[in-house]
């Protein structure tokens, strides 16, 4: 089968395409909460494979649920303390997190009984972090290191405006 990738197989939207809609969106005069909104739906509506994606923010320290896309409903785990479940071991060990099986987890935070996988990409600004990029899949194994390194892309275009709507918050 070769090297997958979840990267916009239905709406053809390539890698830098994505980028530049994203670096259009971050330098726009819309509020942060909007911008990175439509961030979050443009990259879920992109990737197929993509059952949940959204934006964490780290408020005090702890993670706060951001805008979202792939549910109506705020998960239920929308405050994450740092070092529980993926999200805050991202935050405790200062590292990107991909999980091919969250069934294999002791700490895994079911926010949905069908999610088999998992890719957290934190953001940071000024060295420090922001948030975080938080993406399920229902698929097990459906992460790769490009979508890693697509959204620590990403990240680095939205991480001034994650900032801002992280003091908005405390």
């Amino acid at each position: 089968m070769g090297e997958r990738s979840s990267f916009s197989r239905e709406r053809n939207v390539s890698r830098t395409g994505l980028r530049e809609e994203v670096e259009a969106l971050a330098a726009s005069d819309a509020s942060d909460e909007e911008v990175l909104g439509r961030v979050v739906r443009l990259l879920h509506e992109s990737h197929p494979l993509w059952d949940w994606t959204g934006i964490y923010l780290l408020v005090d320290g702890t993670l706060v649920i951001g805008p979202f896309a792939g549910s109506e409903t705020e998960p239920e785990h929308s405050r994450i303390e740092v070092g529980e479940g993926v999200c805050g071991t991202a935050v405790a060990e200062d590292r990107n997190q991909i999980v091919e099986d969250v069934r294999e987890l002791d700490n895994y935070l079911a926010c949905s009984l069908s999610t088999r996988s998992e890719l957290v990409v934190l953001i940071r600004e000024g060295g420090e972090i922001v948030g975080q990029f938080d993406v399920d899949s229902d698929e097990r194994g459906a992460f790769t290191a490009q979508d890693a390194s697509l959204l620590d892309e990403l990240a680095k275009l939205i991480a001034p405006r994650v900032a801002s709507l992280t003091k908005a918050r405390k």
